[in-house]
């Protein structure tokens, strides 16, 4: 019996050690794109994403968190614009760097007193009478060991969101 119990204790550990070893090796940095075909015109998307007073109408994240409190920054268009948010899962602000009613918006995404810096974009291009609406966001987790799973496991966590916002942006964009 106890040849078993060091048998499994050595298995758990060398998969222990092997994890920690494949972490270390894991790539930090991760994109998450998801897109949509909204049959609308740039200026109406545009509408909705280039001011931040519109987000409530089309943003997934009162859906995830209901506590979050959002506080708009003293421009809500254009270059500069602002937001900042406190939630049950933490805190994290945003400022566009890029407003252009006939391509998208860029913006600087900061989580947990800027920890974790991200770049996102909702941009839109022409797609036969309609647009391509893609939202992306690109980052690193630098945590040592647990940031390349977690990098790994971004896409998973974050395109349901995504895809519940763009659902909501093509409703909102259409009507």
């Amino acid at each position: 019996m106890r040849k078993f119990f060091v048998a499994v204790f050595t298995v758990f550990s060398l998969l222990f050690i092997g994890a920690i070893v494949v972490g270390f090796f894991l790539p930090k940095d991760f994109t998450v794109s998801r897109s949509i075909e909204v049959q609308a015109t740039p200026e109406e998307v545009y509408a909705l994403v280039g001011d931040l007073e519109q987000w409530p109408v089309w943003g997934p994240w009162k859906d995830a968190d209901e506590a979050l409190q959002v506080t708009l920054g003293e421009r809500t268009k254009g270059v500069g614009a602002s937001q900042s948010w406190v939630g049950t899962d933490g805190d994290g602000r945003l400022v566009f760097t890029k407003a252009d009613p006939q391509s998208g918006i860029e913006f600087d995404l900061l989580f947990n007193e800027d920890a974790f810096a991200n770049v996102s974009s909702i941009t839109y291009e022409k797609r036969g009478d309609g647009l391509l609406v893609t939202w992306e966001m690109s980052g690193e987790v630098p945590a040592p060991v647990v940031g390349g799973y977690m990098a790994w496991m971004m896409p998973d966590m974050v395109s349901p969101m995504f895809d519940n916002g763009l659902a909501k942006l093509k409703a909102a964009a259409e009507n």
